[in-house]
């Protein structure tokens, strides 16, 4: 029998890692002010704040130069 998988089913255990944010915890809340920030749960905050990074050092979005 054939598996499929689909974009709706949840993350697979091995995609998922347990770390300390403890010490962290106060200063992701804190980092921005708007309303949907603070609606958002710290798993989620955390997830944006890596994927803004990792955008911000992706070589495809080099900023264009002025030649």
């Amino acid at each position: 029998m054939e598996e499929m998988y689909s974009c709706d089913e949840p993350v697979g255990q091995r995609d998922r890692i347990s770390i300390d944010v403890s010490d962290l915890r106060e200063q992701i809340e804190q980092c921005r002010d708007d309303a949907a920030w603070s609606e958002l749960p710290l798993s989620a905050k955390i997830r944006v704040l890596i994927k803004e990074r990792l955008a911000e050092l992706s070589p495809d979005k080099s900023p264009p130069s002025d030649s």
